[in-house]
């Protein structure tokens, strides 16, 4: 795409910064055992009220016996915030020990150097959990240092901790639909019909699993990299994302527009183990909040053309005819037909 920010090697990234994760499911489990019993039905439900009472005071006091936890800082400038998504009232460097009193949605509740507050789970080690070091989703100013007022903040740390924008794990092997061809490919410009043969399995499966609609992955994939020509060396970066990915960072010279202007920095963008990881991190920072209203139209109206416009509205790229760009690809190309 033709926009302010574009790799040196002819790539056009955007910049983004979120996070993903394995969203967790819930389940609750009934067991039977012994003969028939006549139950009233009043006190069965009291008596049960009770017990679910009771089991969720359980929880929250174990909970609580976890901490205090000794950690350490894995994150060159790690901010300590007075709430989650607060002011910024510290920041400290990789190694520097922590000593983490509780949690709030996606942060810990701290005491480092003397000072008290709250630092992002992502960069915060404990032994029992090392630090993802994966870039979260920042909302509104916070990435640049901006703060949520205190109940927002509160309220958007742990909307995005239950809804899982808080990385907790990557897919440890590749799924059927990057096996064969795709796992052996390294990278590299292809024809478009290989392009789309490669890689429309892999997004029709994360489609299944996320509802992003395959067909904009594909669009989006084929734009960012000019049909595989460049994904950010051998990082397997399909979309351009920048931060710490599962296998660490690539620097690489790219390019900014500031004030019409284009100047040439060094910065770092996510490695991944597999094409298949790249795609999934992609539709994981399509589920947060920023592009939610986009993805609940599309579960209603499926319309892949309009889900491409909001995610555009929504400030997925600068290029003011991004979206026009992936509706001709997936006209052109009819991707449409990857979308179940």
């Amino acid at each position: 795409m033709k926009s302010c920010k574009v790799l040196a090697a002819s790539l056009i990234a955007i910049t983004l910064t979120a996070g993903f994760s394995l969203k967790a499911a819930e389940e609750s489990v009934n067991s039977f055992s012994g003969e028939p019993v006549e139950v009233n039905a009043t006190t069965s439900s009291t008596s049960e009220t009770t017990q679910n009472e009771d089991a969720t005071k359980d929880k929250k006091e174990e909970k609580k016996g976890e901490f205090p936890i000794q950690g350490t800082v894995q994150g060159d400038s790690l901010r300590l915030r007075s709430w989650p998504w607060g002011p910024v009232i510290g920041m400290f460097n990789t190694g520097m020990p922590v000593t983490i009193t509780g949690e709030s949605g996606e942060f810990y509740e701290v005491t480092i150097n003397g000072q008290s507050g709250f630092m992002h789970k992502n960069y915060v080690s404990t032994s029992k959990a090392p630090a993802s070091r994966i870039a979260p989703y920042y909302p509104g100013n916070t990435a640049s240092g901006g703060y949520l007022p205190k109940s927002e903040g509160i309220t958007q740390s742990e909307s995005a901790a239950k809804s899982g924008s808080t990385p907790s794990g990557t897919r440890s092997t590749p799924s059927a639909a990057e096996s064969g061809a795709l796992a052996s490919y390294t990278g590299g410009q292809l024809p478009s019909d290989k392009f789309i043969a490669l890689f429309g399995p892999v997004a029709r499966e994360s489609m299944r699993n996320t509802g992003v609609p395959a067909s904009v992955t594909i669009a989006q994939a084929i734009l960012e990299t000019g049909w595989g020509r460049s994904s950010i060396g051998d990082a397997k970066n399909l979309f351009g994302i920048k931060g710490t990915g599962p296998a660490g960072t690539t620097r690489v010279s790219t390019q900014e527009c500031y004030n019409g202007q284009f100047v040439t920095i060094q910065d770092g963008f996510r490695r991944y183990n597999s094409w298949q990881e790249s795609i999934d991190d992609h539709a994981k920072l399509l589920q947060n909040s920023r592009y939610s209203g986009a993805l609940n139209q599309y579960k209603q109206t499926k319309n892949a053309d309009n889900y491409a416009r909001g995610i555009h509205q929504a400030g997925y790229a600068t290029d003011p005819n991004y979206a026009n760009k992936l509706i001709n690809l997936m006209k052109s190309y009819n991707l449409y037909q990857w979308d179940i």
